[in-house]
């Protein structure tokens, strides 16, 4: 079997899962996969997951989920516009709004 180092080992498997419930943890790659873990270990997770991210992704890659993704709710946004010091009106969620409610009322 041929074993990918950047593939999810049973640890980080562990930590992401509950954030991750519709991906196929064994076929994530930490690499390829960054924006889509990022984006969910953002949204949904508690102090393991985000010290995670931390761990693993640069600023640049944090910085750049926070801006770019359409699946960040404005809290979570707004959250790390004021941790990381970027302003909101540079981020998709302040300025091109999602046209699905979340969370759904």
């Amino acid at each position: 079997m041929w074993y990918n180092p950047s593939m999810l080992n049973e640890r980080t498997q562990e930590i992401v899962k509950s954030c991750l419930w519709g991906s196929d943890l064994k076929s994530l790659d930490l690499e390829a996969d960054k924006f889509l873990i990022a984006e969910r270990l953002l949204e949904h997770g508690g102090d393991r997951q985000v010290k995670f991210i931390l761990d693993n992704y640069s600023r640049k890659n944090i910085v750049q989920v926070i801006k770019e993704s359409s699946y960040l709710s404005r809290k979570t946004v707004n959250y790390w516009c004021l941790v990381l010091n970027i302003k909101k009106e540079e981020t998709r969620c302040y300025t091109k709004p999602s046209l699905i409610p979340w969370p759904p009322s």
